[in-house]
C-alpha cells in the first residue's frame, strides 16, 4: 500500500508490514479486554500483552491494534471491548498490556474511537503514556494533541501521520505459555455479580445477578457453579 500499511482484519497469516486489527478474544480464546479490567490482579494484563504479541509475531504481525479510549457504560452495545467504567483501572490495564507487547517484540496501536474518554487520556499523558494510536477519524487527531497526546496516528486506510517507531528484538516466538495464560486470565475474571439467580452468564456483564464468565469451557463452568454454591469465593471485581 503506497504511503501506508496493510490492515488485516482476520487472524491469517502476514507477509511484508502489515498491523493486525481484531478483537482480543480472537487471539487468545475468551480473553476480551473487560477479562483484564474483571481481574483483581491487574497485573495479568502484562503477561497477555505478552502472549497476543507471541500469537501476532507467529503470523507475521509486528503492529497489532489493542485496547480502547472508552469506558464501559450501562446498556453498552459492544461490552467486552471495554475495560471497566473506571478510568484509573483502564489507564492501569492499558499500560501493562502494552508493556508485555513491547517485551514481544510488537508494536501496539490503541485504538481510540469518537467516544474516548477524556479523563482517561489526561491520566495516561500524566502518567507520560502516550502510544501510536489507531483512529477511524483523522479529526480525532486535533481533539487528542489539544489534551496534549501527541503522537503518531493509524488511520483505518493505513496511512499514518507522523512517525510509527520501529521495534526489533531478538526473542524468538515462543507459545508454550500462551494457554497457561489464558486460562489464568478466565480463573482470575469469575465475577459474583448478586445473589438472587442461579444462572451463569457468559459474556454478558450487563446481567444484574448470578455469576459472570468469559467462557463457556467446561471447567470454567464448572468453577462457576461453586461459586454460585458458595463453595468457591470469586475471583473477579465486578465490571
Amino acid at each position: 500500500m503506497a504511503n501506508g500499511i496493510a490492515i488485516s482484519k482476520s487472524l491469517e497469516k502476514c507477509v511484508g508490514e502489515c498491523i493486525l486489527d481484531v478483537p482480543l478474544q480472537q487471539i487468545l480464546k475468551g480473553v476480551s479486554l473487560l477479562s483484564l479490567g474483571c481481574n483483581q490482579n491487574l497485573e495479568i494484563a502484562r503477561e497477555v500483552g505478552y502472549a497476543a504479541g507471541m500469537v501476532a509475531r507467529s503470523y507475521g504481525y509486528s503492529y497489532l491494534v489493542v485496547g480502547t479510549m472508552d469506558l464501559l457504560r450501562d446498556n453498552d452495545p459492544d461490552p467486552l471491548s471495554k475495560i471497566s467504567r473506571s478510568p484509573y483501572i483502564t489507564a492501569q490495564v492499558l499500560m501493562n498490556l502494552v508493556d508485555g507487547l513491547v517485551n514481544s517484540g510488537v508494536l501496539p496501536l490503541i485504538r481510540i474511537s469518537e467516544r474516548f474518554n477524556q479523563d482517561l487520556v489526561r491520566i495516561l499523558v500524566g502518567r507520560k503514556a502516550i502510544y501510536p494510536a489507531f483512529v477511524q477519524d483523522e479529526g480525532l487527531i486535533l481533539e487528542l494533541e489539544q489534551l496534549g497526546y501527541k503522537t503518531s496516528f493509524v488511520l483505518s486506510d493505513g496511512s499514518v501521520k507522523g512517525r510509527l517507531p520501529a521495534l526489533r528484538t531478538t526473542i524468538e516466538v515462543d507459545l508454550s505459555e500462551v494457554e497457561n495464560i489464558r486460562r489464568k486470565v478466565l480463573l482470575g475474571a469469575v465475577v459474583l455479580l448478586a445473589r438472587g439467580s442461579d444462572e451463569i452468564h457468559v459474556n454478558r456483564p450487563l446481567e444484574k445477578s448470578g455469576v459472570l464468565v468469559f467462557s463457556d469451557e467446561d471447567w470454567l463452568m464448572e468453577v462457576a457453579r461453586q461459586v454460585l454454591q458458595g463453595a468457591r469465593s470469586p475471583t473477579g471485581r465486578l465490571p
